[in-house]
């Protein structure tokens, strides 16, 4: 009889156990615990629990994606015959209960992607049975999963002493700082283990090579240090090494191309120097993805790779590689992606690389190559190609025919920066996946391609400073250009009247059209003062919306249709030979930052329906022949004589001209606010080989005192996002490829107020 009445007793305490838990949901939006946990149903029959067939106890429950709210209760540690425990996918909160180190037969533990906070309980040090910590996302025990929570700390140092079964330790994406614990490495039997994404620091422990039986090793995105240790080698069953994003120096051990079982090796973005070797082939029969991009490494390519049968993925981008590219690439027949941008690579792109079915991604830019693309070859083959990068070389010759078959999966091609000549080729209407398209800063030569305009995700068309000519009215009729939202057609030599049908056909400039989530990253240098600041500017929804005109033969009045593109954020018909009025239908291109209409020949007044555009940061109309007085209020109080300079008979403020009674005044809806302040910065970019320039500009106004004198207020880290910001139109203007002018006005000073240094801004002028 006692005995009965103990099994109940301890059927009662899981009971009791887990209607605790429920009662500190809440949040259940499956209804799922309130309808199958009762007192009146046997436990064993709850949902999610299951039970021992001899004890009849609870040994697993599982509660993982019901997308629970709630916190974990202390009484979770009377579980005592508890060994698997997963709620992994819910929104539980809050500290981890220490109790649960009462659960002594805990093997498994997965809190994978909850929203835990605080330390991690060393208690959980005390689980002898104990394989697998997940604490990514929250934490398993016989694994221990925690990652993506917001842990924070150190790991506790005594945790690992008495986890000898360990196999599985994911910590990852939480906010951990401090060293690797040393006890760590006395868990032998670890398989897996994953630091990254946390704070953590210090040198990789030598002890490491202590692991032997680890097959997979992240620690990317934190902020390790020091050399590689070549103890790394002893880990005879690696199969995944990630090593990314650290501040991880000296040469690559030679270990680590020793180690035969590896698939994966990352160990971009550290300041890793050395050269590769050259018998990676024999040594990594196995490797299938090797990113080594953002380093120091030198020498040239080594002609083994091309043995590597398996590999997919290679990105050796942004190193100081010279040479040219093997012929024998063209032999590594599963590749996917190849990124060999931004090094010093020269010579030609190898032919035989068109032998490359599977390739998806393909990135040569910003290097020295030269010669014909593909050694005049055809892209034919590159069926399934999404991302094709040359620009940035000294490339020759003609743009290849059939660059897109009919199942061209094409979505961005970058050819700008070359020395490409002919015309663009037919083949181009194929590409029905095309969202990009850039051959800026070439030498093309042709009449405006009307037919891209029926490529239905065509976003970003830009063919600047090129040598392409003729009127693009005539063929209007047969485009219609749905999706284009970045338009630049700068730097030519194109004439005759801008077409109000073009503009009544852009939709996605004329109302908020729904697009995929895509994103396209593009780099661009900025040089202040002889320090080079490289900006990585990623196009994504909603992309930054501009038309680029200027430096063009264009003539005759500006159509009022594009007064009705309400989307545009920017517009530059500088440098042209326009006439006419400024349409007042500007005033309804209400999200416009930046207006050039400078050098033209525009008569007739300034709309005073512009003074509504209350987003308008750029304003330049010098150089016309407006007349009368300038429009008061909103954004115009803060725009300056250089916006309207060569317009003789224009009046009023901020030109020292007074307008005469004739010229008319300022109405009582525009008269100036004085009140607080509208800008506090000026920055203005010139694109290379563009006419559009943008900047920012504004000054104190006060109640007492027409205008003081600007003043610029910066920390520094909120200037390299303004310039980001400024890039991104500068990119419609300069094609990613360079800002080359940095003007800040003379004779005013700028506080940065991270370091309390008062600088004269005629010292920043470039």
């Amino acid at each position: 009889m006692s005995t009965f009445s103990m099994k109940l007793t301890n059927i009662l305490t899981d009971q009791s156990a887990l209607l605790t838990l429920k009662d500190h949901v809440t949040h259940d939006p499956g209804n799922i615990l309130a309808t199958n946990w009762s007192s009146s149903t046997p436990v064993c029959k709850w949902f999610g629990v299951s039970c021992g067939s001899r004890h009849r106890r609870v040994t697993a429950l599982d509660l993982s994606g019901l997308g629970l709210v709630g916190t974990l209760p202390s009484h979770l540690g009377n579980l005592s015959f508890l060994s698997f425990l997963y709620i992994t996918d819910n929104s539980f909160h809050d500290i981890i209960p220490v109790q649960l180190s009462n659960l002594q037969r805990l093997k498994h533990i997965d809190f994978g992607n909850n929203s835990f906070s605080g330390e991690i309980p060393s208690s959980l040090g005390y689980l002898p049975k104990l394989e697998i910590l997940v604490l990514s996302e929250n934490w398993l025990s016989e694994s221990i999963h925690f990652t993506f929570n917001n842990l924070t700390g150190h790991i506790p140092g005594i945790m690992f002493d008495n986890l000898p079964n360990l196999k599985e330790l994911f910590l990852g994406a939480n906010m951990l700082s401090g060293r690797i614990p040393d006890s760590l490495f006395k868990c032998k039997k670890l398989q897996m283990l994953s630091l990254a994404l946390n704070q953590l620091e210090g040198s990789l422990p030598v002890e490491i090579g202590n692991l032997s039986m680890l097959r997979f090793f992240f620690i990317g995105q934190n902020h390790f240090q020091g050399m590689i240790p070549q103890q790394i080698g002893n880990l005879k069953n690696l199969e995944y090494l990630s090593l990314e994003e650290n501040n991880l120096v000296g040469p690559i051990p030679p270990a680590i191309f020793n180690t035969s079982t590896l698939q994966v090796i990352s160990l971009k973005s550290n300041q890793l120097s050395g050269s590769l070797p050259s018998n990676m082939r024999l040594l990594l029969p196995n490797l299938e993805f090797l990113y080594l991009g953002s380093n120091q490494l030198v020498g040239s390519l080594p002609i083994e790779i091309a043995g590597l049968k398996d590999l997919t993925y290679f990105s050796l981008s942004n190193n100081r590689i010279t040479g040219s590219i093997p012929e024998s690439f063209g032999d590594l027949m599963n590749l996917e992606s190849l990124d060999l941008s931004a090094n010093n690579l020269s010579g030609e792109i190898p032919k035989s690389l068109e032998k490359l079915h599977y390739l998806k991604y393909f990135n040569v830019s910003f290097n020295r190559l030269e010669g014909e693309i593909l050694g005049g070859g055809s892209f034919a083959n590159w069926k399934n190609v999404t991302n094709l990068d040359l620009s940035g070389n000294n490339l020759s010759g003609a743009i290849p025919d059939r660059i897109c078959d009919l199942n061209s999966s094409l979505r961005y091609l970058g050819l700008n920066d070359n020395q490409l000549e002919g015309a663009l080729p037919l083949s181009l209407i194929n590409c029905s996946e095309l969202v990009i398209l850039n051959v800026a800063n070439n030498k093309l030569s042709d009449t405006f391609p009307h037919w891209l305009g029926t490529l239905p995700k065509l976003r970003v068309l830009i063919l600047s400073s090129n040598r392409f000519h003729g009127s693009i009215h005539d063929s209007i009729a047969t485009s219609s250009f749905p999706r284009l939202q970045m338009l630049d057609l700068s730097g030519n030599e194109f004439t005759g009247k801008l077409p109000t049908k073009f503009f009544q056909n852009l939709k996605a400039l004329r109302e908020e059209v729904e697009y995929e989530h895509d994103n396209y990253r593009y780099s661009v240098n900025v040089t202040i003062r002889g320090l080079e600041l490289p900006f990585t500017i990623t196009v994504a929804i909603p992309i930054f919306t501009c038309i680029d005109l200027s430096i063009n033969g264009f003539h005759g009045e500006i159509p009022e249709a594009v007064g009705e593109l309400s989307m545009l954020l920017a517009l530059n018909l500088s440098h042209n030979t326009l006439t006419g009025p400024i349409p007042p239908k500007f005033a309804n291109l209400a999200a416009l930052e930046s207006l050039d209409l400078s050098f033209n020949k525009l008569s007739g007044r300034i709309p005073s329906q512009l003074t509504d555009l209350t987003f308008l940061e750029v304003l330049k109309f010098q150089n016309n022949n407006l007349v009368g007085s300038i429009p008061r209020g909103k954004q115009f109080e803060t725009f300056e004589n250089d916006s309207y300079a060569g317009n003789l008979d224009l009046c009023g403020f901020p030109l020292s001209k007074e307008c005469s009674n004739g010229e008319g005044s300022e109405t009582e809806n525009h008269k100036v606010n004085r009140k607080g302040i509208a800008f506090i910065w000026k920055v203005a970019l010139m694109g290379y080989g563009s006419g559009m320039r943008l900047e920012r500009e504004g000054c104190k106004l006060d109640s007492e005192k027409k205008m003081k004198q600007p003043v610029f207020q910066f920390h520094y880290n909120y200037v390299l996002r303004l310039l980001k910001e400024l890039l991104a139109c500068g990119f419609c203007s300069c094609h990613s490829r360079y800002i080359r002018d940095i003007w800040l006005y003379r004779h005013e000073t700028i506080q940065m107020s991270n370091n309390n240094v008062t600088t004269p801004i005629e010292s920043l002028v470039v």
